[in-house]
Formats: structure tokens, sequence, C-alpha cells
């Protein structure tokens, strides 16, 4: 079975691997430079932890670099335990993709899924601006937005009232309107992914 595994994770085309029960891990040539471009980031260290340790499904949204010649993205990573009746729990085989995001709404009006970024695309906001912006875009009240980022709902709507003054809109349905024709709704804060999530939770807080 483990052989299969690593025959199967050799041919395939994305980035790829198996942690057996011993937590020996092998992958594809694609992984192998996914892992090689990332070894000194603390946020491998502590995924590789993950794929030796944990004996659960979970997923993994994580901001890292895939080209050296190119800025980190988000990607997302998957684990899937393996076990079989006669000899328990065999192993982990995971596999990686950039990460592509879709609200249920966004599919309800047609539109396909997009690869988000970290870049800023402009300094029209400041960092905690950038933050609440793309909170409220993902329809979070006042007060959603200050519980998650641990501020208070008066300065909450302070920065909000802002916003609004930069973009020049007087409604939510225009500040979305407006994002989406610059492209600010690509944009994911990376103060927001959290690499330690596991389960059935993205690890960004949103």
């Amino acid at each position: 079975m483990k052989l299969e595994i690593h025959e199967f994770c050799r041919h395939a085309t994305v980035p790829c691997g198996f942690a057996d029960s011993e937590g020996e891990i092998k992958t594809n040539a694609k992984m192998i430079d996914f892992l090689g471009l990332n070894k000194d980031a603390p946020e491998m260290v502590t995924l590789l932890d993950k794929i030796r340790t944990k004996k659960l499904p979970f997923f993994v949204i994580i901001k890292l670099v895939s080209d050296f010649k190119k800025a980190p993205k988000i990607w997302q990573f998957h684990f899937l335990p393996l076990f079989c009746s006669e000899n328990g729990y065999l192993g982990t085989f995971f596999h990686a993709h950039e990460f592509q995001f879709l609200s249920p709404l966004e599919y309800v009006d047609g539109i396909q899924p997009y690869a988000v970024t970290t870049e800023k695309s402009n300094k029209l906001f400041t960092d905690r601006e950038w933050e609440i912006l793309f909170l409220a875009l993902h329809r979070l009240n006042s007060k959603e937005i200050a519980r998650r980022l641990n501020i208070g709902t008066r300065t909450t709507n302070n920065h909000l009232n802002i916003i609004y003054e930069k973009t020049g809109v007087h409604s939510a349905c225009q500040l979305r309107a407006f994002c989406k024709s610059k492209g600010f709704d690509r944009y994911i804060p990376s103060e927001l992914c959290n690499s330690d999530a596991v389960s059935s939770n993205y690890s960004c807080e949103f």
C-alpha cells in the first residue's frame, strides 16, 4: 500500500507527499522544490511537525514561496490520514495548491474562483484599515470586526468612516463595488493568516 502511494505521489502533477506511520516523509519533485524554498520558514517547521503527528484530516492556508524569483503566495495544504483494518494507521497523504477564494455569494453570481494575494496594490489605506476593509468586504459588522481584531467598536467605526471617505462611497454596497473594480477584494492581510489550523478550520481567521 505504501509503495503504491509513493508511486502515485511520484507521478502526480501537483506538489504532494506521504508521511508514513514512522514519520518518514517522501514527496514528489514538485513538493521537494516547495519544501526546499521554505525550509527556513517557521511556518514550514510547524507544518512538517503536523504532518508527522496529526492523525486527523485537516487543511492549512499559509503564505509561502513557490518561486524564488516571485513574491510569496497563499497556498492551501490538505492532509488526509490513511488507515487499514489490518495495520491501523498507515500515514498521511498531503498535497498543496494555490489558494483559490470564492465566497458563496460570488458563486451565486457566477464568478469564477480567483487567486488571492497578500501584496497591497497601493498605499491608499493603513495596515489596520486594510484589515478592517477585508473583514467588511466579507460582510462582518462593526462588532464582529472589533472582536476579530481585538479593538473597540468605536475604533472600528472610526476606521470605517475613514475608509468611506478615502474611497468616496456612502454604503457597504458601494464599498464592495468600488473594491471589486480596483481588485481590492483579492487582497488578504497576511496578519490574518494563521498556520496553526487543524481539523476542518481554515487558518485564515475570517
